[in-house]
């Protein structure tokens, strides 16, 4: 296997890790009957931030994978937005 091919594998991954969290946070914010002791739905958009920020670390090169320096930036504009919004 060529290094593209394992980079396109990551870069898949990558793609499946997003889908997979926004399914499981959507999932996690249906109204239900829940314990008491469930975060508030900003609490688990954060936690979900911070799970994409780690599949999208500070090493993404905005040259080499802008699509990933997109996602990267997105998420932390979002996650201070959460913070700063008191969540």
């Amino acid at each position: 296997m060529s290094t593209n091919e394992q980079d396109d594998e990551g870069r898949t991954d990558r793609w499946q890790s997003l889908v997979t969290g926004a399914f499981l946070l959507e999932e996690a914010l249906k109204p239900t009957p829940s314990p008491t002791h469930s975060p508030p739905p900003g609490a688990l958009a954060v936690r979900y931030l911070d799970s994409v920020l780690e599949v999208f670390p500070s090493s993404v090169d905005p040259v080499d994978d802008f699509e990933g320096y997109a996602i990267r930036r997105m998420a932390l504009a979002l996650r201070r937005a959460l913070e700063d919004g008191g969540c």
